[in-house]
């Protein structure tokens, strides 16, 4: 399917492949987005606007980590858009964009819900008239809303995590917490290209398009985003490791805890075993057993043990 959105200098026309025809004067701009396109009709416009082979080749590919190429006459941008988020896991659409001189062209295999805003948006006319760059921008601008939404709302999650982690110290925490960690850390990874990406950009245009002031506020506004983006989830992919390093030394601390008190209650029934292994051996001649009160003896001979014992391991903080 092609949506074309061609602007002449003073209005705006919505239409289909027809529009591709027209021609693109000084101060009028075309978009182009192409969802589901057959092979023959996309690789035929791709060429009618210059776009480099290999670009295309990137464009089409499935899947492709975010990138960007600059040409003497187009930009090319793969980027990521967030399409559907459910709890821990998260789906994403490569959106492939062409920036020319006087055209954008974008390009994905599903819907997408920031073309179709921009598509039907009623400022489209004003943001075309600052250049196809803007338009890419304004465009882009939106997929970064949606990952910063995302990142704000996960971080009730993570306060939740946190004091449950105070409150016990259950192996469903943990998993928890793990699951955490390993979605931050698919979202950081995302995040650094795209934040490598638009600081890519904004460079090109700074060195060779100084003139297009608009255009580099814009891609300047989009890089702010996305950098805070990647530091916000690195922040975050930093605290869930730090939390769960707190929840293996809670972990230990309560097990040393443990330890040590079945240490002493051990070092208390030492010296009460061997007594009663002592006097518990089948020998004929043990003097002691001979005496009246030996029984009575012994039990007050151990009972003084274990008390001196215990007196001395609370002097000493062991219990």
């Amino acid at each position: 399917m092609i949506n074309v959105c061609f602007y002449d200098g003073t209005q705006l026309t919505r239409g289909g492949a027809e529009l591709i025809q027209l021609p693109v004067a000084e101060g009028s701009y075309l978009w182009l987005d192409l969802e589901q396109e057959a092979d023959k009709s996309e690789l035929r416009i791709f060429d009618q606007f210059g776009c480099h082979p290999l670009t295309v080749q990137d464009a089409r590919r499935p899947r492709h980590p975010p990138k960007t190429e600059h040409f003497s006459d187009q930009s090319f941008v793969l980027l990521r858009e967030l399409t559907a988020n459910d709890g821990l896991e998260f789906e994403t659409l490569q959106l492939a964009c062409f920036i020319g001189n006087n055209f954008l062209i974008t390009r994905h295999d599903k819907p997408s819900a920031v073309i179709s805003h921009w598509f039907n948006n009623n400022d489209l006319a004003d943001v075309m008239a600052n250049g196809p760059m803007v338009l890419f921008a304004s465009i882009t601008n939106g997929i970064g809303l949606a990952y910063l939404d995302l990142l704000l709302d996960f971080e009730p999650a993570l306060s939740e995590h946190e004091d449950a982690l105070l409150a016990t110290q259950s192996d469903k925490v943990l998993r928890d917490l793990i699951s955490c960690k390993t979605w931050l850390r698919k979202l950081t990874r995302l995040h650094s290209y795209h934040d490598r990406i638009y600081s890519e950009l904004l460079t090109h245009l700074k060195d060779d398009h100084s003139e297009q002031v608009d255009a580099i506020h814009a891609v300047t506004d989009v890089y702010e985003k996305f950098e805070r983006l990647n530091s916000l989830s690195a922040l975050y992919y930093d605290l869930a490791g730090d939390l769960i390093d707190g929840h293996i030394s809670l972990t230990s601390h309560n097990l040393n805890e443990t330890m040590r008190v079945l240490t002493v209650v051990t070092a208390i029934f030492v010296p009460l075993s061997f007594l009663a292994g002592l006097y518990g051996m089948n020998f004929d001649h043990i003097p002691e057993l001979h005496y009246p009160n030996a029984y009575f003896i012994l039990i007050g001979l151990m009972t003084l043990i274990a008390v001196g014992l215990v007196t001395i391991f609370k002097r000493n903080k062991w219990l």
